[in-house]
């Protein structure tokens, strides 16, 4: 027997013993991309619910109002009679968002004075509050300027040299890669490689636990024989399970392919390498296949959070930063949406060189763990009564 027949071995049980193996590796990643597609599908936040107040109750007022009506990222849900009304809008989350227009708004505008529109938000869903802050402040200096232009335009001047006068300084902005601020672009991939991940660790803790338990089998044949037989099945699934994800991705999400495929399988089979290498490693801390699963879920959460994926890495203190070094994702997960997005990842080769390292010590010390635990459970097989 060789690594050849511990290969064929190994496929055999995924695909016909323990096919919850086959599962983890390819529907994991998949469910992910499919949940989290739908829910992001939209691209952008729209019709967040508001409630309004109008204390003044002019032709400017309504035009205000009319211009937040018009626009969809909101649906105005109620008219308040009183601030008291409003909230309780918001504290209940009938409405996220309230405007309040005070009273006297468009007189004091009228006579030269500047008038504050009130915009609340319910804060603690930062997504929606950031949309709410940004839309709301386009919509209001919209009609700022217009109720400027126009007044310059009643003394005389031309509608071009008004608006001059109003806006002097303009700002031009240009988003690029991701130009409809798509959450569906910015957050789905990384989800879908962290549930990747999870699949090639609960697929391969599987593996490995069960040899443990059945160390007899393959009493005679070299470590790394065993070692390879057992981990290059997983390697070569959880790369494929990898470009399966990015095929549904792009064919069913229409998110951006940019990256050449050749820079994006490399990237994604060192990850698996590394992935598969670190499940053997934490296989072997483990007793059975139940606490095999508490330690991996246990470990996905943190790796995904300090990846850098949604809190970029070079905000974070030094502590963090050590801490977000130590997880392979951090040189995944970032890399592959830049490739997707932009087609160009400048740190590409540069992660790939250390996923590639980090993979090959873990397979190193997989193989060393794996002949100190085998040769424990042997003396413990013997010892038993």
């Amino acid at each position: 027997m060789n690594w050849w027949y511990i290969f064929k071995r190994e496929v055999k049980q995924m695909f016909i013993k323990d096919p919850k193996r086959v599962l983890y590796l390819f529907g994991a990643c998949a469910i992910y991309i499919l949940l989290f597609g739908l829910l992001y599908g939209p691209h952008v936040i729209s019709s967040v619910p508001i409630a309004i107040y109008d204390e003044d109750h002019t032709s400017l007022s309504r035009s205000l109002i009319q211009s937040f009506n018009d626009s969809e990222r909101y649906q105005i849900i109620a008219y308040a009679n009183s601030r008291e009304e409003l909230e309780y809008l918001l504290q209940e989350k009938q409405a996220l968002a309230t405007i309040t227009i005070p009273l006297d708004f468009s007189r004091n505008i009228k006579t030269g004075h500047s008038m504050p529109v009130l915009v609340d938000v319910n804060g603690t869903n930062l997504i929606i509050s950031n949309s709410v802050l940004s839309s709301a402040q386009e919509i209001i200096q919209s009609l700022s300027s217009a109720v400027a232009t126009k007044k310059l335009e009643a003394t005389g001047q031309l509608p071009e040299q008004a608006l001059h006068r109003v806006a002097p300084v303009t700002l031009g902005l240009r988003i690029s890669y991701n130009s409809t601020l798509s959450y569906l672009d910015f957050f789905v991939l990384g989800l879908a490689m962290a549930a990747l991940q999870q699949g090639i660790f609960l697929s391969v803790g599987a593996s490995m636990i069960y040899e443990y338990q059945n160390q007899q089998d393959l009493q005679e044949i070299p470590i790394p024989q065993i070692i390879a037989g057992k981990l290059l099945p997983y390697w070569l699934f959880g790369t494929l399970s990898f470009v399966m994800a990015l095929a549904l991705s792009t064919l069913a999400f229409q998110i951006p392919f940019k990256g050449a495929f050749t820079s994006l399988l490399a990237l994604g089979t060192v990850f698996s390498f590394t992935a598969t290498a670190l499940a053997s490693v934490m296989a072997t801390l483990c007793r059975d296949e139940v606490s095999f699963t508490q330690l991996s879920l246990a470990y996905t959460v943190p790796a995904f959070i300090f990846s850098g994926y949604t809190w970029p890495k070079h905000s974070m203190d030094t502590l963090s930063t050590a801490i977000s070094s130590t997880f392979p994702l951090t040189y995944f997960a970032d890399t592959l949406r830049d490739l997707m997005l932009t087609g160009h990842a400048p740190a590409l080769q540069h992660n790939i060189l250390i996923l590639l390292l980090l993979g090959t010590t873990l397979l190193i010390i997989s193989a060393l763990l794996y002949k100190a635990k085998r040769k424990s459970l042997s003396i413990d097989l013997h010892h038993a009564p």
